[in-house]
């Protein structure tokens, strides 16, 4: 069933009897809620992939939901602040989600002192998840090499990797060396792009990037993409290999930015509910894979209870991945 443009709140409540009857499980809207806007907490400055995710689904829920989604930037301490507010001083009435992304929150959590813990989090809907891309100057002496050329001339000369201090794109290329046995200098940047600016200058042999970064460089063929994170490749790179396909086991969701919905713990649950499948009957919507699609963004949307799962998966590889480098203090 495809229900579009339903503005007044009688109709907000028929979808969500659709929303119930499509999981199986009928939830209605509670009387009570939502009576105000919601606010859509994002823990980074407006602009950036997930205030673009954050804003792309405010648009679209609106006519799909009958009420509206106020974007609110609480930013600050690369993200610590808006992750302090919503575990420590957001109200849990469901008038909050944070719209979080990984494994952002988890290095918080595990690297930075951060005053909650994981379990103050409670994932609610998956809405995106984007892949590290491991990618070479197309250029350079190693430009028309495959990920296999390029780890065994890397064994005979050291590679100038670019990274982020301890963040998913530092993580993958770390991984890299610890599978397949080989030593990388790494050249640390603020933020992807700057890694790929150096990248495109000569300045470093190698980087880790979102595809978002790269994109208009692959396709006027200045970069190669040699290996991405996940399970599949990726829509937009048919051509370049998993990472799991040479041989450096990074599947699953724990090395890349998976986008979630989540509240802080408390939220009655009928609202919780009621949130859940609101949230995911927009995201699985023509209208959102149209949004998210023109925004450079991929969705792959999950409910709850596979969410929490990925939530909790991802926190423990990557963990066990921090630990066994000797980066964590407990």
């Amino acid at each position: 069933m495809k229900l579009r443009s339903l503005y007044s709140a009688g109709a907000a409540f028929v979808l969500s009897l659709a929303i119930g009857m499509s999981s199986g499980v009928a939830q209605e809207k509670p009387k009570d809620f939502p009576v105000r806007p919601i606010n859509l907490v994002v823990m980074y400055p407006a602009g950036g992939a997930v205030d673009v995710t954050a804003r792309t689904f405010a648009d679209i829920a609106k006519p799909q939901l009958g009420h509206d989604f106020r974007v609110e930037n609480r930013v600050g301490g690369a993200g610590m602040v808006g992750h302090t507010y919503l575990a420590k001083g957001a109200a849990a009435d469901g008038y909050t989600i944070g719209v979080i992304a990984n494994p952002f929150l988890f290095t918080d959590i595990l690297l930075r002192d951060a005053s909650f813990t994981v379990d103050e989090f409670e994932p609610i809907a998956s809405i995106s998840f984007d892949p590290v891309i491991w990618v070479v100057n197309a250029k350079s002496d190693i430009g028309s090499m495959d990920f296999d050329g390029i780890i065994e001339y890397a064994g005979q000369n050291t590679l100038q990797v670019g990274m982020n201090p301890n963040s998913v794109f530092l993580f993958v290329s770390e991984f890299i060396e610890r599978s397949r046995n080989v030593k990388f200098n790494f050249i640390p940047f603020d933020g992807g792009r700057a890694g790929v600016t150096a990248l495109l200058a000569g300045d470093i042999d190698a980087t880790a990037a979102f595809y978002s970064e790269i994109e208009q460089y692959v396709r006027n063929g200045d970069l190669k993409p040699v290996a991405v994170t996940g399970e599949n490749r990726h829509p937009m790179l048919p051509d370049t290999p998993t990472l799991n396909e040479v041989g450096v086991p990074a599947g699953g969701q724990a090395w890349g930015a998976t986008r979630f919905f989540a509240l802080p713990k408390g939220v009655p649950e009928d609202r919780k509910r009621y949130l859940e499948q609101a949230l995911l009957q927009v995201l699985e919507s023509d209208a959102a894979k149209d949004a998210f699609t023109k925004a450079g963004l991929t969705l792959t949307p999950a409910d709850a209870q596979t969410s929490q799962e990925n939530y909790r998966q991802t926190f423990e590889v990557l963990k066990e991945f921090l630990d066994t480098a000797g980066r964590t203090k407990n």
